[in-house]
């Protein structure tokens, strides 16, 4: 009779344990890939450049260090080169977390992966008024949809 017991027990316990497992798996549906460029990140690179794989239905979050109290900001809406991979869904400009006039912020892009592909999205930093200074940073993600 014991070893019933011990043939039993050791069975429930593969059980619970498989269902444990299954508690840790990962989530599926969308996700979100963010890439984040701090103000210092950005004061040393001139060409910010990165890479990301996604799923389509995943939503890509740009979110750049920003401040419009010097003039710059970034062009608003993301240049895409391959619309059937990946729309713009939206972009915000937040101010900064201290609070403090003249203090960088950051701008936020959500972008959708709505097709499977490669494409470009890309911004620019600079003054935008006539005379300005023009793309005195950019920022481009290489962006692969499975």
């Amino acid at each position: 009779m014991i070893g019933r017991w011990g043939v039993l027990l050791t069975a429930m316990t593969v059980a619970l344990s498989v269902a444990g497992c299954a508690d840790n798996a990962p989530e599926s549906g969308p996700q979100t890939t963010t890439i984040e460029v701090s103000y210092d990140d950005a004061l040393n690179q001139v060409n910010i450049t990165r890479a990301v794989t996604m799923n389509v239905g995943d939503t890509l979050q740009v979110s750049l260090a920003s401040n419009p109290s010097t003039g710059f900001r970034w062009t608003p809406d993301m240049q895409i080169t391959n619309a059937a991979v990946m729309a713009q869904a939206g972009h915000e400009v937040l101010g900064p977390v201290a609070g403090r006039a003249g203090s960088a912020g950051r701008e936020v892009w959500a972008l959708q992966a709505i097709g499977p592909g490669t494409t470009t999205v890309s911004t620019n930093y600079g003054r935008p008024w006539p005379g300005g200074e023009k793309d005195a940073w950019t920022f481009t993600a290489e962006v692969t949809v499975d």
